[in-house]
Formats: C-alpha cells, structure tokens, sequence
C-alpha cells in the first residue's frame, strides 16, 4: 500500500513530466532563427576571368567583368578529414558587376521562342556573382523557365579558361528551381572557377543559347566553426554557413529539407528572407518558384579531372 506522502510525491512527478512535453515543442518553434546571409570582407579587385551574369536578358553580349581575387588569410591550421583539406577562409575581394545586369529585382518578360513566361533564366547566387563552398563537389542552383530547348549545358572552367567539366541535361517541361551538383573531388581549395549554364535552344547555332555565368571557390572554415556545424541540426547549419558568408552550403542546407518538407511555411519564409536579401537582391517571385529535379542526365560531352 502506497503511504499519502508517496502518492502526493507520484502525482506531482506526473504533473512536471506532462506539463514539459506540453511545452517543448512551442519552444522548439520560439527558438528558430532567422538566416542572414554576411558576405565574406572584400576589398581591392583585380582582372582574372570574366564572369558573365547572373540573369540572362536578351540584349546581353559578351561575358565582362571584374572577378574577385583571393587574399591570404591569417595562418593556415589542421583541420578534419571531413574537410579534405587544411586551411582557413580566404577571403574574396569584391569584384565589379557587369553593365546591364538585371539583377533579378523585377519581372522581365521572356521574348523568345525557346523560353516562356515573365521570369527570366536565373543563377541562384549573391549580387558579387561569387559564391563560396566548404565542399568540393557543391549544387548550383538555377531559376529555369518552362523551355522548348532539348538541352541545358554545364561548363566549370578553371583559372585559366580551361574547360574542366561539361555536363548535359534534359530540362523539366516545367518551370521551377533545379540545383546540378559537380562531381566528386571536383574542386581544389582556394581556387575560383568559371561556371556557365546554358539553354541550348539550337545545337547549330550557339548564338541562340540562353546563358547565365558567375563564380565558385571552395574555402575551408576554422576550427570554431567547424565544432558548431558538428553540433547543430540542418536549419542552425543554414545559419551558420550564411553568418559566415559561404553562400552555396547555406542554401543546399535550406533546400534539402524544402525537398523533405515542401508546404512548411516556415521553411518558405527561410528560403524566401535568403534569397531576397540585402546583397543576395533575387527576385521574390523567383524565390517562390518550387524546387524541382532534373528530369534526365544526358551523356556527357567530355569530363576532365579538375
């Protein structure tokens, strides 16, 4: 037999255990922080290779601009395989936009035969064109219009020009976000790459493509950093990798679980801020495009290791 001491004991232990799972879940949700995306320091510019835009318009000619330069960083230290690599962020420095660029600010209507639809042809990426990576085989993503083309081209070239990867894919019969991952161990540390994505409306005539271009580097963070994305769930790694200014890592991490979890408002609004914010300035309506796959990779051109 229970004395009334104990059972007063028992019911109060009772009361405590309900009234925390009751209210987890509401601090769960509190708790959730909102991403902002920090571009890494710039400074000087210097001439490497062209960038091209990141939003294809059809007065645009010929690719120009002024690309980042990498800067060296404080020394570089030991950091965990994980990372395939040693080193800390180098930073970028801030590199002139091309003339004529939309920028993604407002609707441009498409008029051409091949692309359809007010929004035009878009690279996912910040207004410096330069996006950065902890990875060395990191997604692009791109705002694609419905298209009659029968081909989207992806060429990465190095610091040289020299194309490393060309890569071939059926676009989908709708229009919607679609991110192209690069192959394994494709890109070296502290290295910047040219890629360039292209509609191929008529594979006889280039002049015809639709193309948007901008750059990627690959650059690792430092311990600190490191030890908080080992401890932290899919939205705190988006914030993280945003504070620290690594754009590419920030957005695959709000994307998978957009994949997982497409009518979370929540998740919405994250990608929403990210992609409409001050430096990053995409089109609001492009950031409320679905994300959609690719429906088919074709045969590949050629591929070089990079």
């Amino acid at each position: 037999m229970i004395c009334p001491k104990l059972q007063k004991i028992g019911i109060t232990v009772l009361v405590i255990t309900v009234g925390l799972t009751g209210f987890l879940p509401v601090n769960t949700a509190v708790a959730r922080t909102k991403i902002i995306f920090v571009p890494p320091i710039l400074s000087s510019p210097r001439r490497l290779i062209p960038a091209g835009t990141r939003v294809y318009e059809p007065s645009s000619g010929e690719d120009t601009g002024i690309i980042p330069e990498v800067q060296p960083a404080s020394p570089i230290q030991r950091l965990p395989d994980a990372f395939n690599g040693v080193g800390n962020i180098r930073r970028p420095v801030q590199r002139k936009a091309p003339q004529n660029e939309d920028r993604g600010r407002s609707s441009v209507p498409v008029a051409n035969q091949c692309l359809q639809g007010k929004l035009p042809l878009t690279a996912l990426i910040p207004e410096s064109q330069l996006g950065l990576t902890t990875l060395a085989n990191p997604a692009l993503f791109f705002y694609v219009p419905q298209t009659s083309a029968p081909e989207l081209e992806l060429v990465v070239q190095n610091e040289n020009e020299q194309e490393v990867y060309i890569q071939k894919y059926k676009p989908s019969n709708k229009a919607g976000i679609i991110s192209l991952r690069l192959p394994v161990n494709s890109l070296a540390v502290n290295k910047q790459y040219k890629w360039k994505l292209s509609l191929i409306c008529n594979p006889t005539d280039k002049s015809q493509n639709k193309v948007v271009a901008g750059l990627v580097q690959r650059v690792l963070p430092d311990q600190q950093l490191v030890k908080k994305l080992q401890q932290a769930t899919r939205q705190e790694r988006a914030v993280l990798y945003a504070a620290a200014g690594i754009w590419h890592d920030a957005l695959a991490s709000v994307a998978q679980i957009r994949y997982l979890l497409p009518n979370n408002q929540g998740l919405a609004s994250d990608w929403e801020g990210l992609l409409t914010a001050r430096n990053v300035g995409l089109n609001r309506q492009i950031a409320q495009q679905p994300l959609i796959l690719v429906s088919e990779i074709l045969q590949p051109k050629k591929k070089h290791k990079f």
